[in-house]
């Protein structure tokens, strides 16, 4: 009881000596509210992304404008400074008949090769199915049927090290 009426009177002295229903902070947050309102009065407007894309197309184009200008200024001077012992670039030819090309579509288009088989040998950690990736970029089960048949292999999992395998490249 005794305490309950200790808070009591320190909270009637609080309520005394500030206005009702307001919150007094410590000395050093209200150097910090100094501080932070001095900050808010002294930050700029910021611009909005539109004005910076506006001046960087501007300053875009001016660049691009004087370099083009700059270009052309050069290469007119350089022409117009052309020496008599340079040589032309244009050749004349005497028999006009002989000047004139004719391209000839072919009419089928040549069978390709068919190369000769590849001989392989199986070594350790080799199967079919890396074999037939080496030498043909992907797998393929037509072509495990062709290496099978071309070897007389009945099974394509029994391969042992040393063995020759044919590789038909049609």
């Amino acid at each position: 009881m005794v305490l309950l009426e200790e808070l009591r009177a320190k909270s009637n002295t609080i309520t005394e000596d500030t206005a009702p229903k307001t919150y007094v902070r410590p000395s050093k947050e209200k150097e910090l509210d100094v501080l932070w309102q001095n900050f808010k009065i002294n930050q700029k407007a910021e611009k909005s992304p539109g004005v910076y894309l506006a001046t960087g197309f501007i300053a875009g184009a001016l660049c691009m404008f004087l370099m083009t200008a700059l270009l052309s200024f050069s290469t007119n001077s350089l022409s117009n400074s052309s020496s008599v012992d340079q040589p032309k670039l244009v050749k004349r030819v005497k028999n006009q008949d002989a000047a004139k090309l004719a391209i000839i579509p072919a009419d089928k288009p040549e069978p390709a090769a068919a190369s000769a088989p590849e001989t392989y040998t199986i070594k350790s950690g080799d199967t079919l199915e890396g074999v037939i990736i080496r030498f043909y970029g992907k797998y393929d089960n037509s072509k495990v049927a062709k290496i099978m048949e071309v070897n007389n292999m009945s099974n394509p999992n029994q391969l042992s090290i040393g063995q020759k395998l044919i590789i038909p490249m049609d």
